[in-house]
């Protein structure tokens, strides 16, 4: 089986590192092409990818074909290659906001679809990727896709209704984290610590508080209880954080997200 990658950025590259480095999926089986060509060349000399000289090319080699354009380009690539997609293949499509109409509207009612949308922690094979088939995808071809995400983290069978839920969940708090990381950072520095020695403590305290709360399955309130002892220091920061709103201020934003990825689509 053919792996062909349209679209070689942060989220393919690290996709196929995964998938080569998990050793179940040979190099020369994965192909891919990238509007940049000297991207192509670096991760073909890293991985052993083998390049494509067009989109097309990518389309006609692969028996799965995985679409890792941002969504505004799908217009200008799909016509491209709708010609070269047939029922046979499998299209994977990684880009927020168009649902599968969208892509019927250029490929046929016909042609299995699988939409998945994972996250940059892909990176450090860490990524919560969600999977949702088209009518057309067999329980096979689904599988194929689960492993293709599995070699990059966690994979999450959810409905094509909820993407945009998952998209601001399991994808753009990436994003959220890493800003609550670096304000840890920063009050680590004001308080006396370096720069290096307190981001080193804040990403080891929020992997901590993640790991806690996946493993025991106990509600994040529950898990906060433990820590804010009667009269304690913690539940200092506790109420200050509730005061100052943060709770609402991450709904905000993820709900930000979510209509934001209803528009794209």
């Amino acid at each position: 089986m053919i792996y062909g990658f349209i679209g070689l950025g942060n989220m393919a590259g690290a996709i196929v590192r995964g998938m080569v480095g998990s050793g179940r999926f040979a190099a020369d089986t994965i192909c891919g092409f990238n509007r940049s060509p000297e991207k192509t060349q670096k991760l073909s000399q890293e991985t052993g990818l083998v390049p494509c000289e067009s989109a097309r090319q990518a389309a006609e080699r692969s028996d799965v074909l995985v679409l890792a354009v941002k969504p505004q380009m799908l217009p200008d690539v799909l016509p491209l290659i709708a010609d070269a997609v047939t029922a046979e293949k499998l299209v994977v499509t990684i880009a927020a906001g168009k649902g599968f109409d969208f892509y019927a509207s250029y490929l046929g009612d016909d042609v299995p679809i699988v939409r998945v949308m994972p996250n940059i922690c892909a990176q450090v094979l860490c990524s919560a990727s969600a999977v949702c088939p088209n009518k057309n995808a067999s329980a096979a071809q689904v599988e194929t896709v689960r492993a293709m995400f599995r070699s990059v983290g966690e994979v999450y069978d959810i409905p094509e209704a909820q993407f945009s839920a998952f998209s601001a969940i399991g994808g753009a708090s990436g994003a959220f984290v890493q800003m609550y990381i670096d304000a840890l950072s920063s009050a680590g520095v004001k308080a006396g610590l370096s720069r290096s020695l307190a981001q080193q403590i804040a990403c080891q305290a929020t992997l901590g508080a993640a790991k806690l709360c996946q493993e025991t399955g106990e509600h994040p309130m529950a898990l906060v209880d433990k820590v804010t002892s009667p009269g304690g220091t913690t539940i200092e920061g506790v109420h200050v954080l509730k005061k100052a709103g943060f709770e609402s201020a991450v709904i905000e934003a993820v709900n930000a997200v979510i209509e934001k990825d209803r528009r794209l689509g």
